[in-house]
């Protein structure tokens, strides 16, 4: 399995981690990463994980994955979200956050049943609009 991808954006980057990654796997990407945010020299940036067709990982890289989260979140990551398609590895990435405290930052969107994943993961990224929420109701005018 090839290593997960980082993207630039306008709001941080996106990783698209597909698959079952190994703990060399998510070391590479890590390390991939870390210049990329201390390029950013503290600014504060968003992050967007595409992890449709992950199933659970191995410990190691589970470890390597809450330390990645941790040290993101002291470098400026402000909010984030995993986009899943899979229970068990939902419930490991939220065992994960809630234990390297990212959890009040992160948000996790289940693709098979949220067709607008994406609209609704940037608008938590770039608006805080959080996404477990739900949305206010328009006033119509009179």
């Amino acid at each position: 399995m090839p290593v997960p991808q980082n993207f630039v954006t306008d709001y941080g980057f996106r990783v698209h981690g597909p698959g079952y990654i190994t703990p060399a796997e998510a070391r590479a990407w890590f390390e991939e990463l870390k210049p990329r945010v201390l390029a950013l020299q503290g600014k504060p940036f968003g992050l967007l994980v595409d992890s449709r067709t992950q199933k659970a990982n191995p410990p190691d890289t589970q470890e390597l994955i809450k330390e990645s989260m941790v040290w993101l979140r002291s470098h400026g990551m402000e909010r984030s979200v995993v986009v899943l398609d899979s229970t068990v590895a939902l419930i490991q990435i939220l065992r994960l956050s809630k234990s390297s405290g990212v959890y009040a930052y992160e948000r996790y969107l289940d693709a098979l049943k949220e067709p607008q994943w994406e609209a609704k993961a940037l608008d938590w990224i770039i608006r805080a609009i959080d996404p477990d929420l739900p949305r206010p109701a328009h006033k119509q005018a009179r």
